[in-house]
């Protein structure tokens, strides 16, 4: 799939390695094999193991772009190698979550702190089925209307709640 994506595009191509919605775990040594195609320069990695970051750095080397996929672990992930993350969080706070990623690379004490006042954030954009929570934080902040298509459903009442309280207590609502 990929070499044939590949094969007929010239622009740059991040992997996509989320198996909890693709229900695949794409291999280290995968990753390494479509490394090869002219096209293919890092991934977005989704799957939540940070060894992987260590796995992949030694194999792949550090041209590899390696983007974290779970906003909570983005701060390990850098530590590790990473270099910033495809983010959920982004959606609905994306000068904090620039201001965090900036921090990774020019000041750890201060990203530090960012990912303490990130974390509640992106603990309630997954406090149900995703996109669903972000929809409706982003529906706070009067980008869109909550509402989500079938067979999603908006955030319960409980939730809501707790969406609410951690925008307000980021400083983002």
């Amino acid at each position: 799939h990929y070499k044939k994506i590949n094969d007929n595009v010239g622009i740059p191509i991040i992997i996509y390695n989320i198996p909890s919605r693709s229900v695949i775990d794409m291999s280290v040594e995968t990753m390494a094999k479509l490394y090869e195609l002219k096209n293919i320069i890092g991934v977005k990695d989704a799957t939540g193991d940070l060894s992987r970051v260590d796995q992949q750095l030694k194999v792949m080397g550090k041209e590899f772009i390696q983007l974290t996929g779970n906003d909570d672990n983005a701060l390990e992930f850098f530590k590790r190698g990473g270099v910033g993350s495809i983010s959920v969080t982004a959606n609905i706070a994306a000068q904090l979550c620039s201001k965090f990623q900036n921090s990774c690379v020019s000041n750890l004490k201060e990203a530090e702190k960012l990912n303490e006042i990130l974390l509640p954030v992106h603990n309630s954009m997954f406090i149900e089925s995703n996109p669903s929570p972000v929809k409706y934080a982003a529906s706070l902040l009067g980008m869109c209307e909550p509402d989500v298509r079938l067979p999603l459903v908006q955030v319960k009442e409980q939730s809501k709640k707790k969406i609410s309280e951690t925008l307000k207590v980021a400083k983002i609502l």
